[in-house]
């Protein structure tokens, strides 16, 4: 296998994001009396916002209808004041994209999140500029744990998935990315 490309998922793998999705849903689950831990938050991870609300839906009895974009804009919202100061690009991953971009290796990104929270958290790591091709859950019918996103990406890399590696950190990713055999993941 020569591998032509990289598909990097973005929560938890280029932004350690995790902790700041908890408190930030949190903060509008609040007045429907739901309340997110790292525990019952793991089964959500890599899933699409819609496919979370849903699940919140039948997990805590919810009755309200959601907006799934409104809801990801007052989220991100708070998401954004908490990570002011804590969100910084890292070293190793910019090295690692460097070094595959010297090698013509191309790059992209692949993520449950929406096209303008994934912009905006990639700018602010230094990597959005750097992406051969941007996938997020609003350019796919089947989310993750489908491989749809994945090989949306390739598609737009002009790139055969078996030339492609991914690097995803959630079990819904990981699932999606093995599901169609000639992807290669890592975790």
């Amino acid at each position: 296998m020569t591998i032509k490309a990289i598909i990097f998922d973005m929560d938890g793998v280029l932004v350690d994001s995790v902790d700041l999705n908890i408190k930030s849903f949190n903060m509008v689950l609040k007045k429907y009396n739901v309340k997110l831990n790292k525990d019952n938050f793991r089964k959500y991870l890599g899933k699409s916002l819609k496919d979370q609300i849903a699940m919140w839906k039948k997990d805590f009895n919810l009755k309200e209808e959601f907006n799934t974009l409104d809801f990801s804009k007052e989220a991100f919202r708070y998401q954004l004041d908490l990570m002011k100061n804590d969100l910084k690009p890292n070293q190793d991953i910019l090295d690692l994209i460097k070094a595959a971009k010297k090698k013509e290796i191309k790059i992209a990104v692949a993520t449950s999140s929406t096209k303008f929270r994934a912009e905006e958290m990639l700018k602010a790591v230094d990597i959005f500029e750097e992406l051969d091709a941007f996938v997020t859950a609003e350019d796919v019918k089947n989310h993750k744990p489908a491989p749809d996103v994945f090989l949306k990406a390739a598609e737009l890399l002009n790139t055969e998935p078996q030339n492609c590696i991914v690097f995803e950190d959630a079990v819904n990713g990981i699932e999606a990315a093995k599901q169609q055999k000639c992807l290669q993941s890592q975790n």
